[in-house]
């Protein structure tokens, strides 16, 4: 699996807030650059780092800002070899705007990603990637919009049963109206559990963690029927892997970028 990278000007330190009055960047240039953006009445803080094609748009996990889950040791190795973008999802940070007040979906989740996506002035096709539920978020756009992607990344990512995940609701858990993002998380499992697979043809890199939830690698495999060009990695760490072995994390990432 590859992909060929323009050449990227120097990397940048990442983890960083957004600052919430600072001018959007139209286009991407050599970062860091963060600030919000607005689109089809929504605000989203972003941060950006790097510069080159495709671009790398990275999504965090369930209920989380995106501008404060992925450090510097994790961002910078890839920023050297081309663009890199997360932002705020509705309802994780200030910076964002607050989500509807009433249930969401996946669908709604990838229309945010692609406005923010088109908002950063990022070409498509781009590579989009997440962490935890952010994966889930990253496979849900690229099922929607094949077209527009140029790879997929997935760190411990899971393929939730949707039994166990209703169980979990109606003991108390997984309730939408708890959740920041207002995300109906058992409806995602469901939909997600019935993509027809393949649906893409574009790279797909599955990282797995060694030390999550036992047979996490396995219960991740199930992502590699989403394209033919699809490959997994496992790397020794816990679920936080961006933060606990952010070099061993980054680094398959940048051989996908790289075509190495």
């Amino acid at each position: 699996m590859a992909l060929a990278a323009a050449a990227a000007l120097s990397a940048c330190g990442g983890g960083e807030a957004p600052t919430t009055d600072a001018e959007a960047s139209a286009s991407p240039s050599a970062g860091p650059r963060q600030g919000t953006v607005e689109f089809d009445g929504t605000t989203v803080g972003y941060v950006c780092f790097g510069e080159g094609s495709p671009a790398l748009m990275l999504e965090a996990g369930t209920g989380t800002a995106g501008t404060r889950s992925f450090p510097a040791p994790f961002i910078d190795p890839i920023a050297a070899v081309t663009t890199v973008c997360t932002y705020d999802r509705l309802g994780t940070s200030a910076a964002s705007s607050q989500p509807p007040d009433d249930v969401r979906s996946l669908d709604d989740l990838v229309a945010v990603l692609d406005g923010a996506i088109g908002a950063l002035g990022l070409e498509p096709p781009v590579i989009v990637g997440g962490q935890s539920g952010g994966g889930n978020i990253a496979i849900a756009y690229a099922e929607a919009h094949p077209d527009k992607v140029a790879g997929l990344v997935t760190i411990d990512s899971y393929h939730d049963d949707p039994a166990k995940m209703k169980a979990e609701q109606d003991a108390g858990g997984f309730v939408w109206q708890e959740d920041p993002e207002h995300m109906d998380w058992v409806q995602a499992s469901v939909e997600q559990d019935a993509y027809a697979m393949p649906f893409g043809e574009f790279p797909v890199l599955v990282i797995s963690a060694t030390q999550a939830d036992t047979g996490g690698p396995q219960n991740q495999a199930f992502w590699l029927a989403i394209s033919p060009d699809s490959e997994q990695v496992v790397v020794e760490g816990p679920h936080d892997l961006q933060f606990a072995n952010p070099e061993g994390t980054s680094a398959p990432i940048v051989a996908l970028v790289s075509g190495r």
